[in-house]
């Protein structure tokens, strides 16, 4: 998304927040890298191995050092799989707490909305520029994400400790629900910062509640096949963030009528 290209309040929201938008990206690039990375690694570990004429499953004698460092490889690949789930599965919550405090909050509490409103620029088209930005870098971000992710699991289930899709760290960090999430994310992010309306108490609210809503839905989440409940999920998501995103310009409209 090119600021050049941008007119409006959406080109002065990107120009505001360059800075978050370029380390967001950096960091999401070095998580790509460090998979990927990681994948290549282990693969030539594997083949290195696979050199020596041992096997994990029938150790021999003289094999036990090669067995364990070889091993030893695929776990540290296996946990940084873990720790990358973990990370999408708080994505949605990280992405609220930006959106609740630097990009609405802090402006209804600094009254700086005011410069916006009185430059040609309504209340309604300050907010969609507000959702616009965080919401389609959202889209493009996150889908990458969870694309190399299932591309890490898919290659993870060749090794000797191979993750589950219904595993919660997994199956949340894969296919269009993590899309979904993080949507429903910047949608709370506004609605919680239009209604506190003050920065700090915004993000904790935001992040209460993202985290409030994952856990009840690896409660509720019924069992079944990868595909049909992840569509079910993206569905139910979609639907809630897009009633977040209309009671938030309700909110709006009550305040600034």
């Amino acid at each position: 998304m090119s600021a050049v290209a941008l007119r409006g309040p959406v080109r002065l929201v990107v120009r505001q927040h360059r800075l978050v938008l370029w380390i967001s990206g950096a960091l999401a690039l070095t998580g790509i890298a460090l998979v990927i990375g990681a994948w290549w690694f282990t693969s030539a570990s594997a083949d290195d191995f696979a050199g020596t004429g041992c096997s994990a499953q029938h150790v021999v004698a003289g094999c036990g050092i090669q067995v364990r460092h070889f091993l030893s490889i695929e776990l540290y690949y296996s946990r940084l799989l873990g720790y990358a789930g973990l990370v999408m599965t708080a994505l949605p919550a990280l992405i609220g707490l930006y959106v609740a405090g630097p990009l609405i909050g802090r402006e209804l509490e600094d009254g700086t909305y005011r410069l916006s409103w009185t430059q040609s620029v309504s209340p309604a088209r300050w907010l969609a520029a507000k959702l616009a930005v965080p919401g389609a870098l959202t889209v493009a971000g996150v889908a990458v994400l969870s694309a190399v992710y299932a591309w890490g699991w898919s290659r993870g289930n060749e090794t000797n400790y191979p993750a589950q899709s219904s595993e919660p760290l997994v199956y949340g960090a894969m296919g269009p629900v993590p899309v979904a999430a993080a949507l429903l994310g910047v949608a709370l992010g506004a609605l919680v910062a239009l209604l506190v309306r003050r920065t700090l108490p915004s993000m904790a609210l935001t992040v209460a509640v993202s985290l409030a809503l994952t856990v009840a839905r690896e409660a509720v989440r019924p069992g079944g096949h990868f595909w049909p409940l992840q569509l079910l999920e993206t569905g139910i998501l979609l639907v809630l963030a897009a009633a977040a995103t209309a009671l938030a310009f309700r909110v709006l409209r009550r305040y600034h009528a």
